[in-house]
């Protein structure tokens, strides 16, 4: 179920997310699996192959409840 809720400050670097917080799979924060997540925003970053990539990132909804890692 998507929830749209505040959105933080600043987007977490693509770099640093693993491909299931990249495909909505994973909260974007905390590397949770989502049931109920909020977005976040969408960030643009280069692939392993230099293309250009979009990606909206989800988090947990409300709030995450999983420290982040």
């Amino acid at each position: 179920m998507k929830v749209g809720v505040a959105r933080p400050a600043v987007l977490p670097d693509p770099k640093t997310l693993s491909g299931l917080q990249l495909s909505e799979q994973a909260c974007a924060l905390c590397g949770a699996r989502l049931y109920r997540d909020r977005l976040l925003g969408t960030v643009t970053y280069r692939d392993h192959y230099g293309r250009k990539a979009a990606a909206e990132l989800w988090a947990c909804a409300p709030v995450c409840e999983v420290p982040r890692r």
